[in-house]
């Protein structure tokens, strides 16, 4: 981000999170915040995974293995 507007409100499991967002942007970071919210949500949902950092770095981690999976087909294609 180099230009730092004003701080967006998102909703994360309950908490709301101040995030600074570069003017024009805001409706991009609410979609990624509803899009993470939804994906905790899912993780917290299964019982299998106890508390807000662990559903984090399990979403985080899911996400990563998604991405790089869609980069590894495009890079075959």
């Amino acid at each position: 981000m180099s230009k730092a507007g004003e701080a967006i409100a998102v909703n994360i499991l309950g908490k709301e999170y101040r995030i600074a967002c570069e003017p024009g942007a805001e409706n991009e970071l609410l979609s990624a915040a509803r899009f993470l919210d939804a994906r905790m949500r899912e993780v917290r949902g299964s019982g299998k995974v106890i508390g807000m950092d662990r559903i984090a770095v399990m979403v985080a981690l899911n996400l990563a293995h998604e991405l790089l999976e869609e980069k590894s087909e495009q890079d075959s294609a």
